[in-house]
């Protein structure tokens, strides 16, 4: 299993046809079962990092809440305070839990997504767990990701790391056209070419038609997610 993952980085056509025509939904755990284990180291390495983000966000929301009484608005921030920045309390293992149950979630929504619209425009036939099990194996990028973002988010004391047109540093952070060039990534784009090869081979169809089809959908969900970003933050900023 674990030269299975290594050749789905460096052969994804052969790997995907073996997973594809060896379909078994177990198998899809172990990726999975790694991502998240990486989640929670990188989350003990850079807690320090995260606490201070997270804080940032919470003063931002509560001063600028206009509800909360201004003569409780100190008490909530110590109390917000003393949970973050706890070591290992309830704060630092909410957080995380938080991100390595992200990973799971985040396949399973991708999957089901990409299951419908692979259905709509590359004809019926796949099944969900099909799906979810080439989705799973698709985010082992995240797992280079990880290897190589979280020593250098450590060593310049920024957990803001670009690795595509975030880099540009366009807008506002929080802004729709901030949130969506963070998003186009080559980790991320490099999950959605690996998901495409294994599309392509369960549909029966190319690899350029497939990876047409899921390009469009990864962009639409950018341009969603940015835009439900860019209202909240509106809205609590």
């Amino acid at each position: 299993m674990f030269g299975t993952m290594i050749n789905v980085i460096t052969a994804p056509g052969e790997t995907m046809e073996t997973i594809v025509r060896e379909f078994n939904l177990k198998k899809a755990l172990i990726p999975i079962t790694l991502l998240m284990g990486l989640a929670i180291m990188s989350g003990f390495i850079l807690q320090d990092l995260i606490a201070d983000m997270q804080w940032e966000q919470v003063q931002k929301s509560i001063e600028g809440n206009s509800q909360i009484p201004e003569d409780q608005k100190e008490d909530i921030l110590n109390e917000q305070y003393d949970r973050l920045y706890s070591k290992i309390g309830s704060g630092a293992i909410f957080t995380f839990v938080s991100m390595a149950i992200s990973w799971p979630i985040r396949i399973a929504f991708w999957s089901l997504f990409a299951l419908i619209t692979s259905n709509l425009f590359l004809g019926g036939g796949g099944k969900f767990g099909q799906v979810f099990t080439i989705s799973a194996f698709a985010y082992l990028p995240s797992v280079i990701e990880y290897i190589i973002k979280t020593p250098i988010q450590y060593a310049t004391d920024n957990i803001m790391i670009y690795t595509g047109l975030g880099a540009l540093g366009f807008g506002e952070q929080g802004d729709f056209l901030n949130s969506f060039l963070a998003g186009v990534d080559i980790f991320a784009f490099w999950r959605v070419f690996i998901m495409a090869v294994g599309i392509g081979i369960l549909y029966n169809k190319s690899t350029k038609t497939s990876l047409t089809t899921l390009t469009s959908l990864w962009i639409f969900g950018l341009i969603v997610f940015a835009g439900i970003g860019a209202a909240a933050s509106g809205i609590f900023g």
